[in-house]
């Protein structure tokens, strides 16, 4: 009896330990769109000259979701730097020197150059559906930081093979097609892996799937030692 009851520990276990995993799902937030084009930013690598950083190398990686046979499409990304914006240099001058001082300096201190974004066009020709392209590019700007944050981005101009269907054709007006796109940005889990066909979503359902059968045949097992040891009492007994 001792090594049933021991047994049926363990699979008591077993069950805890597979309804906790099944709990561990992504967020509809954290996953991706089914049918869009993903891509990301990585691999972004600082240039050095005479010991200063003159531009940014890095590689973007798309993944076409989409039944959509693409001849050729211009992804236009833009970051903004809120640090720089925010930081206004006359402001936190007045906090060191004298209004006399200011005055003095007032010409050189008005000579503040507006803040400007860091753009990147990346260049596509013919990416088919259910692809997965790596495409190396540079940038001239010393901020590399800001290329792992998220960007502002449009696809345009887009061309598109015409033998999709023709619910496929969404968001295709003007020669552009950024509705078809989404960025991926490192706040999201599925920056960090290998671009799948599926969603992160649909990956956690099936093994929720998974898991809801695992347990189901657990029950049965579980019903069937039971039974058991039911019908080995009735039998002790009969001959006691």
């Amino acid at each position: 009896m001792r090594k049933v009851a021991k047994f049926l520990l363990m699979l008591l276990s077993c069950i805890s330990f597979s309804a906790n995993a099944a709990e561990k799902t992504p967020t509809e937030e954290q996953s991706t769109r089914r049918d869009a084009v993903i891509f990301k930013v990585h691999d972004v690598n600082p240039v050095f000259e005479e010991g200063m950083v003159t531009g940014c190398d890095f590689t973007v990686t798309l993944y076409n979701r989409t039944a959509i046979n693409f001849r050729s499409f211009s992804i236009n990304m833009l970051w903004n730097d809120a640090i720089e914006e925010n930081f206004h240099f006359n402001k936190y001058m007045e906090t060191f020197i004298t209004p006399e001082e200011m005055s003095a300096q007032r010409g050189l201190l008005e000579k503040e150059a507006p803040v400007q974004p860091v753009k990147v066009a990346i260049n596509v020709n013919a990416f088919g559906a259910d692809k997965q392209i790596s495409i190396r590019s540079h940038v001239d700007t010393e901020k590399c930081y800001l290329l792992l944050q998220p960007a502002e981005y449009s696809v345009a101009p887009c061309d598109i093979a015409r033998n999709i269907d023709a619910g496929s054709s969404q968001g295709l007006e003007n020669n552009t097609c950024s509705d078809l796109f989404q960025l991926v940005s490192v706040s999201n889990p599925e920056y960090f892996g290998k671009f799948k066909k599926m969603t992160a979503t649909e990956i956690a359902n099936q093994q929720q799937a998974v898991d809801s059968q695992y347990l189901s045949d657990i029950d049965v097992v579980i019903s069937k030692i039971v039974e058991n040891l039911g019908t080995s009492n009735d039998t002790l007994n009969s001959i006691n």
